[in-house]
């Protein structure tokens, strides 16, 4: 026997002794395989069922007080709100330690937050009675005297969920005993305070609090056991239910088709557009949102979302936070936390390309209009929608992928393939509501999977065959509540409901009417795509409807798609929010279904020349729907966009009437060729010459899906050039990709010292300086210190304070009248109202920045009688003009009231007269006037808010060393007055310098993503800590979606800082670019300064997945 015959001898032995080993899964028709396949996939089921019930180690907090042995002020700020349960006991006696007027004995706000009486606990003593109230409710109240001279008196009161109980120990009567089953009577705690001196007695005062932390679990041994041995149950059902599908013979499918890998034009443009897109294109509305959740994930222990519902879960299932999270450690660069998106667009449009264009038909795969159509339409929804950090490109590819899989198995015939596809589709659902897609996928392709389960059924038997599909559909079980049990998600999803926005199925239609609003959800970019996809949805339906049926495309697969699209239609129709953002779920199945459709438009397969000029009218007037919308992009993504703030316009033309000219033309041409039809030949008639100019015919939507594309690149590519000397994401993202991962905060820059910065009067022609009053009032007519309403507000958010009565307003109304048309019905009716304000003493004038009214001189008209004016005196400028250091770029003055100034489009607006005057020392001392008078810029436009006003000291005259400010009001309405404070010329520092890495920080939920090296405020053992800053996006973005949807009445932390702290305004500003209103910067002040964050006890217990401690507040303070 030869070498080789040895060798060749030993294999087959070798793969006998394999096959005899394995041999038992195939004896006795498959009856171990099929055992494994039923009992695994069984217990899989079960114990995915089983883990939400399961035991978890659950973090307990309480609050104790007094602490450390003396009375003494603590915060403690409950995420929650409120305890799950509480008791509290203040002897009476201790009254008599109080001023005889009285003072608080204990409450758990301070006395001075905002609202106080209306949210916390207070034991009062006045100068007759003790009083103890909760929420504004007077439960317990007896005469002083008699209860702090009777030893045996105590203030008594519990809450838990079972209601709130009071009762004053030792004393009867009227106002002694008070009792509710009602739990949300249980008070907010942000700390515990008290007017008691700290040498006061401590026997029998008492506070104890259970912090509610029922969301900070971790799984117990026997919890992680069942979820390990479900996952290797459900694995074991899995590849026992492959072996039986290998059954049928077939052999081996090649699991990627020949050509996978292979490079083809459209994969380059993708490619290119999507890395372009990675770096310079635009976020989306919710980033900041989600990398904060992210990013205070760790130390919360879950998800929180602690901008809103109580402290809740930011989503039921949360394994993108996690995933989120983790990312964080590494960087928190918008480079970095884009790049799943990136990847997840490669991975799209591969998976249309490669499985998806194929699985159509030839006509479709052989289609260049058909490839090219998917690939730009993909585009057209992919670069507005899916570009940032929420969750819609995992919802996209997951369904796309769910279809693939529910695809193989359709053309195998085999249900592992539909197994793993119920796996994705879980996985997907399980990141956001609209992870529905992947299920109305899994059931569009139901049917051929039943049948292929009803023909193996008397073969392989039903159990075996459903066991590990319901296995691989559950699994995703063990993901969820992996780290929570069961009530805790059913209460968390209660409290989200009840607080809101929550629209009911038949409110669907909202989501597309936002869509053709003039506002930030119904942009050209936004619409197109969109708009696009739902037309060839219609077209493809009636296509596959009609009794032509088109040659060469497969029917079945694209009615799949299309039931897929509708059923998402219908399944997200209960989702309880109807934002436009969730579009971008539709990327991948409705660039497929754009492929499709545009196969069968094309002339290979549309023979009728009318048809096809109808269609690209469709396709123009569509076109032109979304060309009137603006080219505006969330938050700081409009800065140098052109057109962000009005629709596509040139020389006056708006590009939505031109497109609709030419869709009227072809129209035209349309009904031309439908009645010459019948008067010409058949190669006439369809048009399907390539001779002369009919060589350069194309089909219409990819050619302008591709315009469309190229579109946003150069918006873009114009915004990066525009703010080449500021802040854009091209710039920034190019900034962290070499280490500098800051984002905006190093292009904020800020005044550390607004009083400070106040230029001197000067002293010239031989005068001495006149003292800072007397130099503002100058030569003065009509101003007065007191001429400023008293309504003049000196913050943002006092536009929309989180008590105001606008927080009562619902926040499921549809949009405003301003909303739908971008016109107001009065643009100053702000000022309107401040008219009939009555003037206040000049004491009481509000000044912003914590300028000091004491010292710092102001001037108004308001009130005045006809024309007023103030030439102030001369002001020293620390430096010549054109020789300003870098730290010092402007000249600014705080100011209110109607100004004539630039505005950040650099357009001149109408108001009252405020210019800047520079001058020179000539050689003999007198005042030599230089240049024109200088008109200011201003970010804000508003007219009764207090603001800054910026002069550019680069534009000043070179030289100058004086300057003085020309006011003039010749305005007749009462409405038309200004105001304004001595100038200033700061040293600014950037955000990042001065608010630092360290101090933690309120970052408001639109900006969170551009300030990544600023610490979001911690939430542990569910307490939030207090920050030290806040960041704020623009004044209408404060207004309209902060003070609104983090308001203390709807869970957020407004319900919180608006208790403990007191914030003002700093000045700041956007590098070189002035104009721009990029957001606020506010520095936090304690109201109880000597307040200490509150030591508390910590421990852990083990609950089941049925335990709850109380009820959670879902519905105000």
């Amino acid at each position: 026997m030869t070498e080789e015959t040895k060798i060749s001898a030993d294999s087959s032995s070798n793969a006998s002794g394999e096959s005899a080993r394995w041999s038992f899964l195939t004896a006795n028709d498959y009856r171990v395989t099929k055992l494994v396949a039923a009992i695994a996939g069984l217990l899989g089921v079960l114990l995915a069922v089983a883990t939400p019930l399961l035991p978890v180690q659950q973090r307990s907090t309480t609050l104790q007080w007094p602490q450390h042995g003396a009375i003494g002020n603590v915060t403690a700020p409950l995420v929650s709100f409120v305890p799950t349960s509480m008791s509290t006991a203040v002897p009476c006696s201790l009254a008599a330690d109080l001023p005889a007027g009285g003072g608080v004995l204990l409450s758990t706000i301070p006395q001075n937050g905002k609202q106080a009486g209306a949210r916390g606990l207070f034991v009062r003593a006045t100068d007759d009675k003790l009083n103890m109230t909760v929420r504004d409710v007077l439960l317990l109240s007896v005469d002083r005297q008699a209860a702090q001279t009777n030893p045996h008196c105590v203030f008594e009161l519990t809450g838990d969920g079972d209601g709130v109980t009071a009762q004053a120990v030792g004393m009867s009567g009227e106002g002694t005993r008070y009792s509710t089953d009602d739990t949300d009577m249980r008070p907010q705690i942000v700390g515990v305070f008290s007017d008691l001196p700290s040498s006061a007695p401590l026997e029998g005062l008492s506070l104890r609090a259970d912090v509610d932390t029922r969301f900070v679990n971790s799984p117990t041994p026997l919890k992680l056991a069942a979820v390990i041995i479900g996952i290797l149950m459900t694995l074991l059902s899995l590849l026992a239910l492959g072996i039986l599908d290998a059954r049928d013979g077939r052999g081996h499918k090649r699991f990627l088709p020949r050509g996978w890998f292979t490079i083809r034009p459209p994969d380059v443009v993708v490619f290119l557009v999507l890395a372009v897109w990675w770096l310079m294109g635009g976020n989306t509305s919710d980033d900041g949102y989600n990398i904060t959740v992210s990013r205070v994930t760790e130390e919360a222990g879950y998800a929180v979302n602690y901008f809103r519902y109580f402290g809740v879960p930011q989503d039921p299932f949360g394994w993108p936070y996690q995933v989120l999270s983790w990312m964080t450690h590494v960087s928190v660069s918008a480079p970095w936390l884009r790049l799943p998106a990136f990847l997840l667009g490669l991975l799209g449009w591969w998976l249309i390309s490669r499985e998806v264009i194929p699985r159509l038909g030839r006509a479709v795969r052989g289609s260049q209009a058909a490839i090219w159509s998917g690939a730009l339409v993909f585009l057209a929804i992919w670069l507005p929608y899916n570009n940032g950090i929420r969750f819609e490109p995992l919802e996209a590819v997951g369904a796309l992928l769910t279809w693939c899989a529910v695809e193989r198995a359709i053309a195998t015939r085999r249900l592992l393939p539909y197994a793993v596809a119920a796996i994705i589709g879980a996985f997907t659902l399980a990141v956001a509501p609209g992870g529905l897609m992947a299920v109305a996928v899994l059931i569009a392709g139901l049917r051929p999977v039943v049948r292929g389960i009803v023909s193996r059924r008397g073969r392989d038997g039903l159990l075996p065959m459903l066991a590990p599909v319901l296995a691989a559909g559950t699994s995703v079980l063990f993901m969820i509540f992996y780290w929570q049990p069961l009530m805790p998600l059913i209460e968390g999803s209660r409290v989200a409901s009840e607080v809101g926005p929550t629209q009911e199925w038949w409110q669907e239609p909202v989501r597309y009417y936002y869509l053709i609003l003039q506002t930030g959800d119904g942009t050209f970019s936004r619409r197109f795509g969109i708009l696009i996809m739902f037309l060839c949805l219609v077209i493809a339906i009636f296509r596959l409807l009609s009794r032509n049926h088109p040659n060469g495309v497969a029917r079945a697969p694209i009615w799949r798609l299309i039931a897929a699209m509708l059923g998402t239609m219908f399944f997200i129709s209960f989702t309880p929010t109807k934002w436009t953002h969730h579009f971008g779920l539709y990327a991948c199945i409705g660039a497929s279904i754009v492929a499709a459709t545009a196969a069968m438009m094309a002339p290979a397969l549309l023979r009728s020349r009318s048809n096809r000029a109808f269609f690209a009218s469709a396709v123009l007037l569509v076109t032109a729907v979304a060309a009137t919308g603006t080219n505006m992009w969330w938050y700081v993504g409009s800065y140098g966009i052109p057109w962000w703030d009005r629709p596509i316009a040139v020389a006056g033309v708006r590009l939505g009437w031109v497109v609709l000219v030419l869709s009227g033309i072809c129209a035209l041409f349309g009904l031309w060729y439908y009645f010459r039809n019948d008067y010409v030949d058949d190669d006439k008639r369809t048009g399907y010459q390539r001779t002369g100019l009919n060589r350069f015919k194309v089909s219409p939507l990819p050619v302008i899906a591709g315009l469309v594309v190229l579109f946003m690149l150069l918006s873009f590519a114009k915004g990066a050039w525009t703010q080449r000397d500021s802040w854009s994401w091209a710039i920034s993202n190019a900034r962290a990709l070499t280490g500098d991962e800051c984002g905006l905060a190093n292009d904020v820059l800020v005044e550390s010292d607004p009083q400070g910065s106040i230029l001197s009067p000067a002293a010239v022609e031989g005068r001495p300086a006149p003292s800072p009053r007397a130099a503002l009032s100058g030569e003065n007519t009509g101003f007065t210190p007191d001429g400023v309403p008293s309504s003049t507000l000196i913050d943002p958010v006092e536009r929309r304070t989180s008590s105001s009565s606008t927080e009562e307003e619902s926040q499921t109304a549809l949009p405003t009248e301003e909303e739908v048309t971008g016109e107001s019905e009065n643009d100053d009716e702000t000022a309107t109202e401040t008219a009939t304000e009555s003037t206040p003493p000049f004491s009481q004038v509000r000044l912003p920045y914590g300028l000091d009214p004491a010292t710092t001189p102001v001037l108004g008209s308001y009130g005045a009688t006809g024309t007023a004016s103030v030439l102030t005196d001369w002001y020293q400028l620390p430096f010549a003009a054109g020789q300003a250091p870098e730290e010092s770029p402007l000249l600014a003055v705080a100011a209110a009231g109607s100004i004539a100034a630039v505005n950040g489009l650099g357009a001149t607006t109408a108001g009252r007269k405020l210019v800047a005057r520079y001058a020179r020392l000539g050689p003999d001392g007198r005042v030599i006037p230089v240049g024109a008078p200088q008109i200011p810029i201003d970010a804000m436009e508003v007219n009764a808010e207090w603001r800054t006003l910026r002069f550019p000291l680069a534009a000043a005259p070179p030289g100058a060393t004086l300057v003085r400010l020309d006011v003039v009001d010749d305005g007749a309405a009462a409405t038309e007055w200004v105001a304004f404070t001595p100038p200033r010329v700061p040293a600014l520092r950037t955000l990042n310098d001065v608010v630092g890495r360290t101090d933690p920080v309120f970052i408001d939920w639109l900006p969170g993503l551009v300030f990544p090296c600023q610490r979001p405020m911690a939430v542990r053992n569910g307490v939030l800590e207090l920050p030290d800053w806040r960041i704020m996006p623009d004044a209408e973005g404060t207004q309209r979606n902060s003070q609104t949807w983090m308001a203390g009445k709807f869970g957020g932390p407004l319900g919180i800082t608006d208790a403990l702290l007191t914030q003002t305004l700093v000045p700041s500003y956007l590098r070189n670019n002035w104009g721009r209103d990029w957001g606020a910067l506010a520095r936090y002040t304690p109201l109880v300064p000597d307040a200490q964050p509150a030591d508390l006890e910590l421990g852990y217990r083990t609950v089941n997945g049925l335990w709850t401690p109380a009820p959670m507040r879902s519905a105000g303070y």
